[in-house]
């Protein structure tokens, strides 16, 4: 029997050990929290060396490979410990794809908009922390901005394709990208706007934008917060919808009205990522708009994924399948993305900071009673049933690494700015 089916065959008989230790309030307490929960990923659902990609269960989901690495480009940035680096290049090298656009071959059968922009979310905080970059060629062209910093060229490899698409797909809706970008794929994936997917392209823009002050991104980052909120994927009140449809002429004329914490987690760090664009606390009324709106997509997400009971304030949960026991692989990861672009987004944001890192304090201090599992360091699901439920698998470890990692958004280098020397034109 194998490590991971060794893990699922005790997990039915193991619920309640001692927890992971966790003072929230002790920095060398969550650093180490992080790093034995890190091993525990790292280790238990080990990647492979030639493809870069982790051990899943079925079905298996390209796209939490991406979020695995990213988690681990942020742990290493955070803690200092290099234990991983070359694991992670190893990874985005293999992923990278021939045109360097994170489209490997080994994808094309099945890949999508959203799965491309998961791993552009490594290279981006590889680019954002300054992490060694991958090497280029030619070497010794230093001016061409692609191999001067191969996580910028890679990052906007894919916000260009991004743009193609959503030219290609403004036949119908006035604009936004398909969950999927092949038009072979004729199910739902093709007919499928969703929020995954554009705001995924947001963030990605939004990123950009603050990292080399160039309007244009900043330009596509307002287009489509714009087209997001006009067709209803951005609420009245800032609640995030799954998707709309142009199927049968439909024509983005109704929502998928279903909420997973990852879809309004894309969207905030992409609006706090505009603010600090637009001059963070300088006063200016662009600036004033987009604070105005992380706050209230903070507000939207505390009264939609915490506090499930009365007895569970502040937790985090995904309310949608939580209660009921059916979150898949992949639901399982999402509120890691959650924790991890809440801090980010307050790190921004400073007027956010103080609610935010409560929620995401409490969280962690359930999380940390559910990660109790096999070697004290295998987390459950559920983070407010004070302690292991016997749900494990790859997004419960993820998010319990994220949440977790996400106490130590104050450890963070500061974010890079592209050096002044480098020039990129659109």
């Amino acid at each position: 029997m194998n490590l991971l089916l060794r893990v699922a065959a005790i997990a039915t008989v193991i619920y309640q050990v001692s927890a992971i230790a966790l003072d929230v309030g002790d920095q060398n307490s969550v650093k180490q929290a992080v790093t034995t929960l890190a091993q525990t990923f790292y280790e238990y659902h080990n990647p492979s060396a030639t493809t870069g990609q982790f051990d899943q269960p079925e079905p298996w989901f390209w796209w939490l490979s991406g979020a695995g690495w990213t988690a681990l480009i942020d742990y290493t940035a955070y803690t200092n410990d290099t234990t991983y680096v070359s694991g992670i290049h190893a990874a985005l090298s293999a992923n990278a794809g021939a045109d360097n656009d994170l489209a490997p071959a080994s994808q094309a059968g099945w890949e999508a908009n959203d799965d491309q922009a998961y791993w552009a979310y490594a290279t981006l905080s590889a680019l954002e922390y300054g992490f060694p970059p991958l090497t280029c060629e030619p070497a010794d062209e230093v001016a061409n901005v692609s191999c001067a910093n191969s996580w910028f060229a890679i990052s906007d490899n894919v916000f260009q394709q991004f743009v193609t698409r959503w030219y290609n797909n403004s036949i119908t809706c006035n604009g936004g990208l398909k969950w999927q970008y092949n038009p072979e794929e004729t199910g739902n994936g093709w007919t499928y706007k969703n929020s995954v997917t554009n705001g995924g392209f947001f963030q990605l823009a939004a990123r950009l934008a603050r990292f080399t002050d160039n309007s244009t991104y900043a330009e596509w980052a307002d287009k489509i917060w714009d087209w997001s909120s006009g067709v209803g994927l951005i609420g009245p009140n800032y609640h995030v919808f799954d998707g709309t449809s142009d199927a049968d002429g439909a024509n983005c004329s109704s929502i998928n009205r279903d909420q997973w914490s990852y879809n309004i987690a894309s969207y905030m760090h992409g609006a706090a990522n505009m603010f600090a664009y637009s001059g963070s606390g300088n006063g200016s009324s662009s600036g004033t708009l987009w604070e105005g709106r992380v706050h209230n997509m903070i507000t939207a997400a505390n009264q939609t994924f915490f506090s499930p009971y009365s007895n569970a304030t502040g937790v985090m949960y995904e309310q949608i399948c939580e209660p009921r026991e059916l979150c898949n692989t992949d639901q399982a990861s999402f509120k890691g993305s959650l924790a991890r672009w809440m801090s980010k987004s307050a790190a921004l944001v400073p007027s956010a900071k103080e609610g935010v890192m409560d929620l995401l304090r409490s969280s962690a201090e359930g999380a940390a009673q559910s990660c109790s599992g096999l070697g004290n360091s295998t987390c459950g699901t559920k983070w407010y049933v004070g302690g292991y439920d016997g749900v494990t698998g790859f997004g419960q470890q993820v998010s319990g690494l994220e949440v977790m990692l996400s106490l130590m958004i104050n450890d963070a280098p500061k974010l890079a700015k592209l050096n002044s020397n480098s020039t990129v034109s659109h």
